[in-house]
């Protein structure tokens, strides 16, 4: 849009009342307009600062975790929970880059058994969703209790028996709730 020229103070008195308002309303319109625009264009700059100073960030970020990687790659551990439906049983696996190992945990009904006392009953559910989530979160928190590394970066148990897992979680004071009945 255009801007009008200023015209002069005696041309603006001959104007009509009306005219003069509409003549007042766009110049401050016009005003509005630039000041806007100014800020739309600052603003630009400062997104485009932030911008550039996030991508630095995530530059850095990535280099520092390459040495991290570099240095421990046990940090980088994943744990896997996985029902075998040939014999109903659950199995961790735990896998960086340079190992895997699996742990039986138990069948079914003696996972049960064993987690079952630290809940209340409407909490408890056997369905193997239930179990393999609850287990994650077990073995999640007492994973570095559970396995160490060698020199060559390879996965070992230091415990590989459910009862002592359950025994480490119950430790470590995360249950949810307890509801241990006599």
């Amino acid at each position: 849009m255009e801007k009008l020229k200023k015209i002069s103070q005696e041309k603006f008195d001959s104007l009509k009342k009306d005219e003069k308002d509409l003549l007042i309303v766009y110049y401050k319109t016009y005003e509005k307009e630039n000041k806007l625009t100014k800020s739309i264009n600052k603003s630009k700059k400062k997104i485009k600062k932030v911008k550039e100073r996030l991508n630095n960030v995530q530059i850095k970020k990535k280099e520092i975790l390459e040495k991290i990687k570099s240095i421990n790659k046990s940090l980088f551990t994943t744990s896997t929970i996985v029902c075998d439906k040939r014999w109903n049983s659950y199995i961790c696996i735990f896998k960086n880059s340079d190992s895997q190992k699996s742990l039986y945990l138990g069948s079914h009904v003696n996972i049960i058994k064993a987690l079952k006392p630290f809940y209340s009953k409407e909490e408890f559910k056997d369905s193997k969703e239930f179990i393999k989530k609850e287990l994650k979160k077990i073995i999640s928190t007492v994973q570095d209790k559970l396995i160490k590394h060698n020199d060559k970066n390879e996965i070992t148990f230091k415990k590989n028996k459910l009862k002592n897992i359950v025994e480490l979680y119950a430790e470590s004071g995360k249950w949810d709730y307890w509801s241990i009945e006599n």
